[in-house]
């Protein structure tokens, strides 16, 4: 007769955000250059927002302003619509272009982050011997399904937050609408919001994950590895929510200091502004840092869990059979 094994104790609920936090120190030659990659495509993304698209913005907002005092009959209102109308739309194309700059460089950063982790997370006996031009060797063979998953998600995101942007401006119609039904229209609203927000976050952490899994899995990729995301995720709502609350204080902290230094800037402390910039582009290139690390070690602990159950499942199946034939 088969003895049945005492199952070990699984690792804390925190030991996924220790192990992210440790990661680093395994290959420090490793992460310290693939720091100084995201410290640069961060400082360079802040820096080309706030001297391309911020700018605009401003101008905007004082035409706007400028506007509401000004008589509507007068040239100078005709004048400030205009230039309204043509900063917006200067907007809109430098926004598009930054927009897509900033598609392209986070993504290529993000994946190179990716396999940097997984393949220190991977390789514990030797996790030193991975350097940044082998690690982008190996990054450009397996490229495709990252890519493919990055794809995916990006389209599926775009989508959600379309059609959820769609109900939203659907129930402002009817609650305009339908002005005796307004406390109902109100709360409903305030009702699928809410769910809408939570949906929308854990949706994007499922995204985010299964580019984990297409990295750490080649050949898994796109619809395969957002379904793999989120089987392994399934049952651990309340670490992704764990996540999610580190890694969003971590960032809302810092932002103060971005302000600071926009600030500081348009005082005409421009060195303080950018020495400050660039203070923002490290911490925060940390945090990011630590936010591939823990979501890397959080698919492991996951995958081992997953690979424990199915030998459980398998041993327990053929312990049965055995016993039925003996």
């Amino acid at each position: 007769m088969a003895t049945k094994s005492t199952p070990s104790m699984g690792p804390s609920f925190f030991n996924f955000l220790k192990e992210g936090l440790l990661l680093p120190a395994r290959n420090r030659r490793l992460f310290l250059a693939v720091y100084a990659v995201v410290i640069a495509s961060t400082a360079l993304l802040l820096l080309g927002g706030d001297l391309a698209v911020q700018p605009l913005a401003d101008e905007i907002h004082l035409d706007a302003k400028a506007l509401n005092s000004t008589d509507p009959g007068s040239p100078e209102f005709a004048k400030l619509v205009q230039e309204i109308q043509d900063d917006t739309r200067e907007l809109l194309l430098v926004g598009a272009g930054f927009l897509l700059l900033a598609v392209v460089v986070s993504s290529a950063v993000r994946i190179v982050l990716l396999f940097a982790a997984v393949s220190t997370y991977s390789d514990e006996e030797q996790p030193a011997a991975t350097s940044l031009g082998a690690l982008l060797g190996k990054a450009k063979a397996q490229l495709k399904g990252p890519l493919l998953t990055l794809a995916f998600v990006y389209v599926l995101e775009i989508v959600c937050t379309v059609l959820l942007a769609f109900v939203g401006a659907l129930l402002g119609v009817l609650m305009v609408m339908l002005k005796q039904y307004f406390a109902v229209l109100l709360l409903a609203s305030i009702l699928i919001v809410g769910a809408a927000t939570v949906f929308l976050v854990y949706f994007s952490f499922l995204c985010s994950f299964s580019i984990v899994v297409a990295v750490a899995e080649p050949g898994c990729h796109g619809a395969a590895a957002l379904g793999r995301a989120w089987r392994l995720a399934k049952g651990k709502r309340r670490q992704v929510v764990l996540y999610v609350a580190v890694t969003g204080a971590l960032a809302a902290v810092l932002s103060p200091v971005h302000t600071l230094a926009r600030t500081c800037a348009g005082d005409d402390s421009v060195a303080l502004g950018l020495l400050l910039g660039f203070v923002y582009a490290v911490l925060m290139a940390l945090v990011q840092l630590f936010a591939v690390c823990a979501m890397t070690a959080f698919y492991y602990e996951r995958k081992e869990n997953s690979d424990n159950q199915l030998g459980a499942t398998g041993y327990a199946k053929l312990s049965s059979t055995e016993e039925a034939t003996a």
